[in-house]
């Protein structure tokens, strides 16, 4: 018909018309939001609720379960918030003496994040209270920064599994073991030093352990074994180490072939130059 606009014309302009499906923000699917409440006087089914600041839950796993990747999760009063299991980038922060209990038997923290995930954990007081086969932090997986915090009167507070884990001001008081790492570790001699395993430390306290820090098998580099554990230096001397150490039985040890003779019975140690990775 004359003067009428073609059929397929009309359909590209319908088409260009309807609204585009909206993407996910940074690629990643959403699944609540990104800061939840804990509070020793809040309630697990405040889920519903996202954990808000006005109806907090009341134990980290719960408010986890509504937390953006990459999100936080804060406690708001110095309570006991439970056991808690990380599969992704989070930060958790306490308050002061804020506390997650460890069972009998049982892990606080346990870690099976991606590669690249640093979960960082700050103010909090975690403890077995002097109960058997305790663990503070399994860290399977992923990366952890832990902050202000302590780990104490456990059988292991921190166990590290061939990834990285970084203490700064962090007291370790009267474990069992204070802090386990199995995987191969840094060559020393090597810069810049790198190594698939390490825990570094800088400040705090490590008190009245009964071994203080244990490398199971962190292999062999040049000139001796290599180390998975290694003491920030307040100054140019491998003694000037910034981590107050008194009265654990056994400061430095560990097991397997690449600790025979006098390997492992010593730190590694780096400074702000040196920037391990």
């Amino acid at each position: 018909m004359r003067g009428s606009k073609p059929v397929w014309l009309a359909l590209v302009v319908a088409a260009i018309a309807l609204p585009l499906p909206a993407a996910p923000a940074h690629g990643l699917e959403r699944k609540g939001v990104i800061r939840t409440f804990v509070s020793g006087l809040g309630n697990d089914a405040n889920t519903a609720a996202l954990c808000s600041r006005q109806k907090p839950c009341r134990t980290l796993a719960a408010a986890y379960t509504v937390t953006e990747v990459g999100g936080e999760i804060v406690a708001l009063d110095p309570s006991e918030f439970g056991p808690i299991t990380i599969t992704g980038r989070l930060s958790i922060f306490g308050t002061q003496n804020a506390l997650i209990g460890v069972a009998t038997g049982a892990t606080g923290v346990t870690i099976n994040a991606g590669a690249g995930d640093r979960i960082i954990i700050k103010d909090f007081i975690i403890t077995g209270a002097g109960g058997s086969n305790t663990k503070g932090i399994q860290l399977n997986s992923g990366q952890l920064a832990l902050s202000h915090s302590a780990l104490k009167q456990l059988s292991t507070g921190l166990s590290v599994v061939n990834t990285k884990a970084d203490l700064v001001d962090t007291d370790v008081i009267e474990n069992d073991t204070g802090i386990s790492t199995t995987g191969t570790g840094v060559d020393t001699n090597v810069f810049p030093m790198a190594g698939p395993t390490e825990v570094r430390i800088a400040w705090g306290n490590a008190i009245g352990n009964n071994k203080a820090y244990v490398m199971n098998d962190p292999g062999t580099g040049t000139g001796g074994n290599k180390v998975t554990i290694l003491e920030f230096l307040t100054s140019n001397t491998t003694a000037a180490f910034s981590t107050n150490v008194t009265g654990n039985a056994t400061l430095v040890s560990g097991t397997g072939a690449s600790c025979g003779g006098t390997n492992c019975q010593s730190l590694g140690f780096y400074s702000s130059n040196t920037n391990p990775k």
